[in-house]
């Protein structure tokens, strides 16, 4: 709020912020409570008498994809169904204009979901999104949600069991082979860590153990 003052006080009277749904403990108090965070900004332009037209607040939303080497990477991923549900209890959260409501298409977070673990099985899908002409999937007017689902089942695969599955600490991950010098057992003690809300110090302030192998202490 300190920093939304000063720029409205420099004379800035929008602002955009960035957040994403359907992290690990997710509540839909959580999910309000973007709507109430960007209430409260623009409450704070409007609590002194400041030049220009008005204010707009502008939240921009993603959808949570579980990534390799991280912490999370053996969380499930929202279904489409959830994504839906949680966009709709968001925008109907905001009760103002000056705030402006934008999220990631949640089909393409579930696209993205099975690209990030998939395993060698995968490359017969992409094979045959080539040879079907597939490009550009990153621009909307470009993206098929519907053909990606037809050629995964032409390929025997089954999409949620990459995106929303809940993969087990002792499972061996498709990329598990390649060595980014912070260790399995790191990642788990971090996901666990993340479960109690604990935080990890900055390396700066003192070394965690991660593995990483050029670390200087």
């Amino acid at each position: 709020m300190s920093a939304c003052r000063k720029a409205f006080d420099g004379g800035r009277n929008s602002l955009k912020l960035y957040f994403m749904n359907g992290l690990p403990t997710e509540t839909d108090e959580d999910i309000i409570g973007i709507a109430d965070l960007a209430q409260s900004i623009v409450n704070e332009f409007y609590s002194v008498k400041r030049q220009g037209r008005g204010v707009m607040v502008t939240i921009s939303v993603s959808g949570f994809v579980p990534k390799p080497f991280t912490p999370f990477q053996w969380e499930p991923q929202d279904s489409l169904d959830e994504f839906e549900r949680k966009q709709k209890l968001l925008r109907e959260a905001i009760s103002t204009k000056k705030i402006s409501y934008k999220y990631h298409d949640a089909r393409v977070s579930h696209i993205e979901g099975v690209f990030a673990r998939g395993d060698r099985r995968l490359s017969a899908a992409l094979a045959e999104a080539v040879r079907a002409g597939q490009r550009f999937d990153g621009w909307d007017e470009f993206f098929d949600y519907g053909h990606w689902m037809s050629l995964f089942e032409k390929t025997g695969i089954n999409s949620d069991f990459y995106a929303n599955r809940r993969i087990p600490f002792e499972e061996t991950l498709a990329w598990e082979h390649i060595d980014i010098g912070v260790s399995k057992d790191f990642l788990i003690k971090e996901a666990k860590k993340a479960y109690e809300g604990q935080v990890t110090p900055d390396c700066r302030t003192k070394c965690s153990a991660c593995g990483a192998i050029k670390c200087s202490r």
